[in-house]
C-alpha cells in the first residue's frame, strides 16, 4: 500500500510540474519547458515502471526521481532566465 501512495503522490508532484512547465512554454514559445516537461513525465513513468512492475522498494526510487526533477525545473528556469537576460528572440520569418 505505501508503495503505490508514494508512487502516486510522485507522478502527481511530476504531472502538476510537467503542466507549469507547459505553462510557461505557452507563454514564452521556447524549447526548454516543453523539454523539461517531456523529461519529467517519461521520468515518473520509468520510476512507476521499477516500483509497480519490478518490484524496487519505493523507498529507493521515490525520494532520488523527486530530487532529479526538481533539479531540471531548476536548470530551466535558469536557463530561461538567461534567455530573457539577453534580450528578445528575433522575429520569426511568415
Amino acid at each position: 500500500m505505501n508503495d503505490l501512495f508514494g508512487v502516486l503522490t510522485l507522478d502527481l508532484a511530476c504531472l502538476l510540474a510537467a503542466a507549469a512547465m507547459l505553462r510557461a512554454w505557452r507563454r514564452r514559445r521556447t524549447r526548454p519547458p516543453v523539454v523539461a516537461a517531456g523529461f519529467i513525465v517519461v521520468l515518473a513513468a520509468i520510476a512507476s515502471a521499477l516500483v509497480l512492475g519490478l518490484g524496487v522498494n519505493y523507498r529507493l526510487i521515490v525520494g532520488p526521481t523527486l530530487i532529479i526533477a526538481l533539479l531540471v525545473l531548476l536548470q530551466t528556469a535558469r536557463y530561461e532566465r538567461r534567455l530573457e537576460a539577453s534580450g528578445p528572440p528575433p522575429p520569426r520569418a511568415r
